[in-house]
């Protein structure tokens, strides 16, 4: 694992005395009210009832807040990642544990990346447990959300008491989401002065491997954010690989471009072209698997006609990390 840095350069923007991450810079917003929500969320289906809690709270408290507040969850999460998405036909990646891991496996990898889960604006991070089904969820403004039984009203309540926080009718503008202009622009928070400096992407890579994350899509649908059915797209595919020299280990990544009616079709279609070549091996390690807009693809591949029959890669090659 490579060590990240903060950078040191980016003063902390305050709202009044409501200090923000340092990976957000408000617009024209308005300071919250700082306290919490609480609604009852009635069950559908075999999905038990709910109380949904949202809490904010300027950010020099927030680290303590959601460690006490993780404390609530049993022994087995699913741990669970929302970031802002570079894939063309949606705005956020979600990705959720298949399997669940330990509570100390979680808040062990939680503490490696504490600092750029806590401060960067384009991420949010918690996990979500089945027996009982509950959940702790840090969004990307860094507000809490803690989804819990009705029976575990007074020990949520009981914590944030602890924190100085008190029931209110609303925490952010009601209508901030609606306004024509971002209330808060991202900056970036990590030094990225060469190649050897991680940026979000491998962090975010890196956190995929710890808790066995998997991307939140039906991996046989091509869909757009609103549900509409994309048929062939352009994909844009890195994939980590290693040497079959085992003498010589090292690793190296694949890079690809292709057309594919899905995001299983166009891994089948990499694994298999991997396995032509007998100089490196995969093991099912994606950096990355995102759709391209057709006007954003590379230079190399101008010649491209907008409708494809057929799937097919375009390019590909393999580089030594």
């Amino acid at each position: 694992m490579r060590s990240f840095i903060l950078r040191s350069d980016l003063e902390r923007h305050r709202i009044g005395r409501f200090q923000l991450p340092l990976g957000l810079e408000p617009v024209d917003l308005p300071a919250p009210v700082e306290g919490y929500t609480v609604e009852f969320m009635q069950s559908e289906g075999d999905a038990p009832d709910l109380l949904r809690f949202y809490a904010v709270t300027s950010f020099e408290r927030v680290a303590t807040l959601l460690e006490e507040l993780f404390e609530l969850l049993p022994d087995e999460v699913f741990p669970i990642v929302e970031v802002g998405s570079k894939d063309a036909f949606r705005s956020m990646d979600s990705f959720t544990a298949r399997e669940p891991v330990s509570f100390d496996e979680f808040m062990e990898s939680w503490r490696d990346y504490r600092q750029v889960l806590l401060e960067d604006g384009s991420i949010g991070a918690g996990a979500q447990s089945d027996e009982p089904w509950m959940e702790v969820f840090l969004d990307s403004w860094k507000g809490i959300e803690v989804q819990v039984p009705p029976g575990m009203r007074d020990d949520v309540e009981r914590i944030l008491a602890r924190h100085g926080l008190e029931e209110v009718d609303r925490t952010w503008p009601d209508d901030v989401d609606e306004r024509p202009e971002p209330p808060l622009n991202v900056r970036e928070i990590l030094v990225l002065e060469n190649e050897e400096c991680p940026d979000l992407d491998e962090i975010l890579f890196q956190l995929r491997e710890s808790w066995g994350l998997e991307i939140d899509e039906d991996p046989e649908e091509n869909l757009d954010e609103s549900g509409r059915r994309l048929g062939r797209t352009l994909w844009h595919v890195v994939a980590v690989v290693e040497s079959a020299d085992e003498d010589h280990p090292r690793a190296g990544y694949a890079l690809a471009w292709a057309t594919a009616s899905s995001l299983g079709e166009v891994q089948r279609m990499i694994e298999s072209r991997i396995e032509l070549q007998d100089e490196w091996r995969f093991h099912g390690q994606w950096y990355s698997l995102d759709r391209v807009a057709f006007d954003e693809r590379p230079d190399g591949l101008s010649a491209l006609t907008p409708r494809r029959a057929h799937s097919e890669i375009h390019d590909f090659r393999i580089e030594p990390a």
